[in-house]
């Protein structure tokens, strides 16, 4: 039977609503956190760029950066390989590439990655060995071994693609980027079906600005780039601007971005630079119906997807997410990286070898949890709220219950009426036949008199009228 689940990010499946207001909500942290904190020699401040789930595996995979020195390669910004079968508890694999005070017996993957690696898996490539894509940018702290090859200079500067069986050994595509021009960080989605191309979140290049002589750093700014074959990229077209909600002089740093219900979720990182050049840098919450047009999600002053820890927490200053948003269950997982300084201070850490060292800064990985489509709700307090959504066509299959995502609380409840084309309650599933939801639950079923079945609308253009009290509503699923 096919199911459809609709989200409250915008009001496109809604004809009107009264008396609710749309809330974003926080993610909240793990009771366990950090999950993953340095512990090898070669570990020093981490953050995590790519968090996937391998079905072939039966694993978490994940791609963090961290610092760490590699022979013949003075860049000491690197990516390490970590594996986890509940997502919680995490393993560091032998890759085995990389050689690290006298041995092989490491996780890292990848070397010059200052921003991190964006890695998909791609189901859709029949060749094994390219099983596993990824997109890095490589340039700026320039490696002894990396100018023989030209990437420190303007012309092999850029994003490189790679491509791995299992995606711990890695090989690049070729000697040349494949993208360049753009900022040294990125987002890469994968595969989209919408527009038979590959898609990446890149930041478009930018002039260095003179303002009374002064040189400043090229306004950051999130871009979307396209190739239809991982080899051969766009230049980044301009999709997610800081506005007038944005402090002054804010920048857009990184926005991963994933397909949630038919829905594009981004997470935008707000930084505001000042001379230090150290400034704050948090996660803000993004949709679009197209990947193209974006909307930001902040409203009521309610910005930051993961709030920051207590003073002197590993996160109690800048907080970067990770692509990757996980069902599991009642809820939604994600993974970030914490600092408990601001942004730029990460940089004093390059040349850590110790994990005592690393721990004295305390940078680290956590976990943060949404309920399951805890992104955004409609609310009602002691008044009731109402919401009529458009008008559907009820599907051949259509027999199962409604069911609603809601959190209620005491002396509240959710009610649903169906209604005709006409906008007149269809007999037997009106608001007075309809059993009251209460509690807290993400699977609610909706039912007329102890009875859920609506097989007798098959092919009927109807209406779902909702009313709320002292409610949340957060989806709803046909």
């Amino acid at each position: 039977m096919t199911t459809q689940r609709y989200l409250f990010f915008d009001d496109r499946e809604v004809l009107s609503r009264t008396g609710l207001v749309r809330t974003v909500h926080h993610a909240q942290k793990h009771v366990g956190n950090p999950i993953l904190r340095p512990e090898p020699a070669w570990e020093g401040a981490m953050v995590p760029s790519t968090v996937l789930y391998d079905d072939e595996a039966g694993c978490f995979k994940m791609w963090y950066l961290t610092h760490a020195r590699v022979p013949g390669v003075e860049s000491t910004y690197v990516t390490g390989y970590a594996t986890s079968a509940d997502g919680v508890h995490w393993e560091r694999p032998n890759v085995g590439v990389y050689e690290h005070d006298g041995s092989r017996e490491n996780n890292l993957c990848m070397v010059h990655t200052p921003g991190g690696m964006g890695v998909i898996k791609d189901e859709r490539d029949p060749d094994p060995a390219r099983r596993f894509k990824t997109l890095f940018w490589r340039g700026g702290n320039r490696a002894k071994a990396d100018v023989k090859r030209g990437w420190g200079t303007k012309e092999h500067r850029g994003f490189y693609a790679g491509f791995s069986p299992d995606g711990a050994h890695w090989s690049l595509g070729s000697e040349q980027p494949v993208l360049t021009g753009t900022g040294d960080t990125t987002s890469l989605l994968g595969w989209d079906d919408t527009y038979g191309r590959y898609v990446a979140y890149a930041r478009p290049g930018r002039d260095v600005r003179r303002v009374d002589g002064a040189i400043y750093p090229p306004r950051r700014v999130i871009g979307r780039s396209e190739s239809e074959d991982f080899s051969s990229w766009t230049a980044p077209l301009d999709v997610v601007l800081p506005d007038a909600d944005d402090p002054p002089g804010a920048e857009h740093y990184y926005m991963p971005v994933q397909r949630y219900h038919g829905h594009y979720v981004g997470i935008v990182h707000v930084y505001v630079p000042s001379p230090d050049p150290f400034g704050p840098f948090w996660p803000e919450l993004t949709h679009s119906r197209d990947g193209l047009r974006w909307r930001r999600l902040n409203e009521h002053g309610c910005q930051r997807l993961v709030l920051p820890g207590e003073e002197g927490s590993f996160d109690s200053g800048m907080i970067r997410c990770a692509r990757g948003i996980f069902e599991r269950g009642d809820e939604l997982w994600l993974y970030y990286g914490g600092w408990h300084e601001e942004h730029g201070a990460s940089r004093q850490h390059r040349h850590m070898t110790t994990p005592r060292e690393a721990q004295r800064r305390a940078a680290a990985i956590g976990l943060a949890t949404l309920r399951l489509d805890g992104f955004v709700s409609l609310d009602a307090g002691e008044e009731e709220g109402s919401l009529t959504t458009a008008p559907v066509i009820w599907g051949a299959e259509a027999s199962a219950a409604v069911t609603v995502n809601a959190r209620v609380t005491p002396g509240g409840c959710v009610r649903v009426e169906v209604l005709d084309a006409g906008g007149k309650v269809v007999p037997e599933l009106g608001l007075d036949m309809c059993d009251a939801i209460e509690g807290d639950s993400t699977r609610h079923a909706v039912q007329w008199g102890g009875r859920a079945d609506l097989s007798r609308l098959q092919g009927e253009r109807v209406q779902l009228r909702f009313h709320l009290r002292n409610a949340e509503l957060y989806s709803y699923t046909v």
